[in-house]
């Protein structure tokens, strides 16, 4: 599997009324502007996290429950923005990467057991995005919904068989518990994503939060995101990760990410996965969040279970004349 990866050229590259405003690769309807904040050496700060912790695949109540009891940790711990990880409600692969989503007819490396996704997928707005937009607006924080995303529409292309499209798709709940930025992953890890995922089609997505303007990204997406980010001005990359590789990740982590996010002077909040026990692969752990000059501020210690990581951060008003 791992020499696979190699030669794909993928190893190490696999990584996550009211208020502002959205902002979308096209025009968006306007919302209420988001409140100003004083920056520079007396700029107010925001507290954010990451949270880092395994999932079940296809176990949505649990991986729910899970993740709602730990964003109410976060919130108690006085965060205001909160990340989650890859695809944490409807889980990315089985915690031994050996069980992956499958679509009749799409290819599926020999390494999987193939597992059916549409009985588990959800629509946005749905069930899933309806439970966590509920628990932002009781928390009042801005969180990070991502999961499986199924849109029944017919599509178009000719090889579609008929079949829904699937994304991997992370949404922002505000903390007036409204639904305010939808992002489905430009960028699908070919590996394992082959078998069920379609590229996004809604472009990279923003939000004028009242501490700065945010953009979502997923995991792989990071190897191109930034750059069609730039336009935008984000203060913030709210980044959900699945990662995998081939030996110990912290080189990426703590190196090669630091170095792809310094040109673009954003902070880039980045949860990742983990597992419940040792696994016989490496890419789990180290959820990172990244100063705009590219510096670990805060990282995770743990490698399994879940943890938590928070940052004190300046607020921002950047961008928001950008319009």
């Amino acid at each position: 599997m791992w020499r696979l990866l190699t030669r794909i050229g993928i190893t190490a590259m696999l990584l996550l009324p009211g208020w502002g405003r959205a902002v979308h690769a096209q025009p968006a309807s306007a919302t209420r502007p988001a409140a100003t904040q004083p920056t520079g050496a007396g700029a107010r700060t925001v507290r954010v996290a990451a949270v880092q912790c395994s999932s079940d695949l296809g176990e949505v109540e649990a991986n729910r429950a899970k993740l709602a009891g730990l964003a109410e940790e976060a919130a108690r711990q006085g965060a205001k923005i909160i990340v989650l990880p890859e695809t944490a409600v409807t889980g990315y692969l089985s915690q031994d990467l050996k069980t992956n989503w499958h679509l009749p007819g799409w290819p599926l490396e020999r390494t999987f057991r193939g597992k059916d996704p549409l009985p588990t997928a959800e629509p946005v707005p749905g069930p899933s995005t309806d439970f966590f937009c509920r628990l932002a607006d009781r928390l009042d924080v801005y969180l990070t919904i991502p999961l499986l995303e199924i849109d029944r529409t017919p599509a178009t292309q000719p090889e579609s068989d008929g079949l829904p499209r699937l994304f991997n798709t992370v949404c922002l709940a505000s903390p007036e518990g409204r639904l305010v930025a939808h992002y489905r992953k430009l960028t699908p890890w070919p590996y394992p994503e082959k078998s069920w995922a379609t590229a996004g089609d809604r472009g990279v997505q923003c939000y004028d939060t009242e501490y700065g303007r945010v953009g979502l990204a997923i995991c792989y997406d990071i190897h191109n995101i930034l750059e069609q980010y730039e336009p935008h001005h984000i203060w913030a990359l709210l980044y959900p990760i699945a990662w995998v590789d081939e030996n110990h990740p912290a080189p990426w982590f703590w190196h090669r990410l630091p170095e792809r996010v310094r040109p673009f002077g954003v902070y880039l909040i980045g949860a990742n996965w983990s597992v419940d026990k040792p696994q016989p692969w490496f890419g789990y752990g180290f959820s990172t969040i990244l100063s705009p000059a590219g510096e670990v501020i805060a990282s995770a210690h743990s490698l399994y279970g879940s943890e938590i990581i928070y940052a004190d951060i300046p607020t921002s008003t950047a961008g928001r004349s950008q319009r």
